[in-house]
């Protein structure tokens, strides 16, 4: 019950589908909180938790995942480069360009919306950059302008070279490019989120809804909606494209783009004329990843999920050792080592689909990064006929690595077989492209 609580109470204030963190990534976070506040009990720390602001946001801060990196997506920015130049200055001579980046985490997405208009030619005065985050830790870091080799992943790295300076600690980006980004400590889901700001002409909103839970993403769609000027453009993560986002917003349907505009015409046509898609590859036939047996989890069960699908409820917690008790002060976590997916996968394949979702969840609370692990508890959650948690998994995959065959696979597969055609034509090229540009 306990548990049950501190899952409810983080939904409730971040908006965060506990299933799309594991209970082990929870564990550990509260674990981790206990040790800092000097608690024994879990209980106990969920009743400081309770009455504390400050260690409410602390453990949302253990709970966040920050990663990105500069220029994420080339195309994206490539698209709204000449949406700003072609689109947007004919017909805003004296304007200003507002932008909004949300969540922005540790800072590379918004400085690298601001590298991309200065590169345009367009002055710092003529843009407004708003950056928004959860996470207070990610935006100190954000507004330091220090990062490491990890932080560029770009094959294009011309732009360090413009505006970073290289130093012992790492780079540090010029202060003429960090003083365009106005930071602003948020929540998306509050009531009054950015309630007085002007209308934003570019909303970057990527990767976070495959972390909400459905009602949270409704609300954070609705506030997209009100902040988005009527002629705006919304950008979402390639994980998130979809008949979702498709309710509310016009899919401008370029090329490894995934951006909207709201829906405003009666004809449901978009307003910015953009070059046409690729052709679909109908004939394309996607062969799967790493081809299972016919009784490995890569494969939906023929018959009705076994009783052990899911645990019994006494078992869906993690629990101390026997002969420690609850109340006694948790131990650091210790090293787990890679071969645990190893581990896990055999489980798997002799059929202990529970037993190996648990291996899984364990490593990835540590390795909380690793688009391998997501894919194969995918796998396995997909073997047990828990689809809507395996897409979840594989979702989460693809916004780790965006070009993740075996992930972008099992997508496809699976929207296939919920009759999701446009999604799954929209996969369909995207892993075509992907096999275009290794020569397969």
């Amino acid at each position: 019950m306990v548990w049950d609580e501190i899952e409810r109470k983080l939904s409730k204030t971040s908006g965060l589908d506990p299933k799309t963190l594991g209970s082990q990534a929870i564990v550990k976070a509260v674990r981790d909180r206990m040790q800092v506040c000097g608690v024994e009990n879990v209980t106990t720390y969920l009743d400081v938790w309770l009455c504390s602001p400050q260690e409410l946001q602390a453990l949302i801060e253990e709970t966040v995942v920050p990663e990105t990196w500069f220029f994420r997506e080339p195309e994206s920015f490539e698209f709204l480069r000449r949406y700003v130049l072609f689109e947007w200055l004919p017909h805003h001579q004296e304007g200003i360009l507002r932008l909004l980046s949300v969540p922005c985490s540790t800072g590379e997405e918004p400085y690298s919306l601001a590298m991309m208009l200065l590169d345009a030619g367009l002055p710092p005065n003529r843009f407004v950059i708003d950056a928004v985050d959860i996470s207070q830790k990610a935006q100190a870091k954000a507004k330091q302008g220090l990062y490491r080799e990890h932080s560029f992943r770009s094959k294009n790295l011309g732009f360090r070279h413009r505006y970073f300076e290289e130093t012992s600690q790492g780079y540090q980006l010029s202060p003429a490019v960090k003083e365009t980004v106005n930071f602003i400590h948020g929540n998306l889901l509050e009531p009054l989120f950015l309630y007085g700001k002007p209308l934003y002409d570019i909303i970057f909103f990527r990767n976070l809804l495959i972390y909400l839970e459905p009602v949270a993403r409704d609300r954070a769609l609705q506030v997209l909606n009100r902040l988005l000027s009527p002629a705006g453009v919304l950008f979402v993560g390639s994980a998130e494209a979809g008949p979702m986002i498709e309710q509310r917003f016009i899919s401008l349907r370029h090329s490894m783009t995934f951006a909207y505009r709201k829906r405003q015409k009666r004809d449901g046509s978009a307003r910015f004329c953009v070059p046409p898609d690729e052709p679909e590859y109908s004939s394309f036939q996607v062969p799967p990843p790493n081809p299972p047996r016919s009784d490995s989890p890569g494969f939906p069960p023929q018959s009705p999920p076994p009783s052990w699908a899911e645990p019994p409820p006494e078992a869906r917690r993690e629990h101390p050792p026997s002969s420690q008790s609850a109340s006694n002060t948790p131990s650091s976590p210790q090293p787990i080592p890679e071969s645990l997916l190893m581990q896990a996968r055999h489980l798997a394949d002799l059929g202990q689909l529970y037993e190996a979702a648990q291996l899984c969840e364990t490593y990835l609370s540590q390795h909380r990064t690793d688009a391998n692990a997501y894919v194969l508890l995918g796998e396995i959650r997909q073997g047990a006929g828990q689809s809507e948690r395996a897409e979840q998994c594989w979702e989460k995959a693809v916004y780790l690595e965006p070009y993740h065959y075996e992930a972008l696979t099992h997508l496809l597969l699976l929207k296939e077989s919920q009759g999701d055609l446009t999604h799954a034509s929209t996969l369909r090229q995207r892993i075509q492209r992907l096999l275009n540009s290794q020569g397969k």
